[in-house]
């Protein structure tokens, strides 16, 4: 194998490593939001909610579905929401998701 191949080989690796590891986080991020929601909205059964929220955010890639999901629910139970609050929570959630799952790695 030349060099040139060993280097290709390894930038491969690291982006399929990167972009399972950003699956990871978004799903962490997203489970933990929807733990969130469910408290703000009175949910009593926080796991079914949970898979609620993960439904959604398996229909189309990126955040809108997660986020209209838990948008509607909020304002759904009266709860003073908009987007860029809930994307505000979104985003700040991440950098928690990451630095859970590289705690436990």
């Amino acid at each position: 194998m030349t060099a040139l191949n060993e280097r290709q080989k390894a930038l491969e690796e690291k982006y399929f490593l990167d972009f399972e590891r950003a699956i990871r986080v978004r799903d962490r991020r997203n489970r933990i939001l929807a733990r969130w929601a469910a408290q703000v909205i009175g949910r009593a059964d926080v796991s079914g909610y949970v898979e609620e929220v993960i439904t959604a955010g398996q229909t189309d890639p990126g955040d809108d579905d997660v986020l209209l999901k838990v948008l509607d629910d909020l304002r759904a139970a009266n709860v003073a929401a908009d987007k860029a609050m809930l994307q505000e929570k979104m985003r700040a959630l991440l950098y928690v998701a990451a630095e859970q799952l590289e705690a436990e790695e």
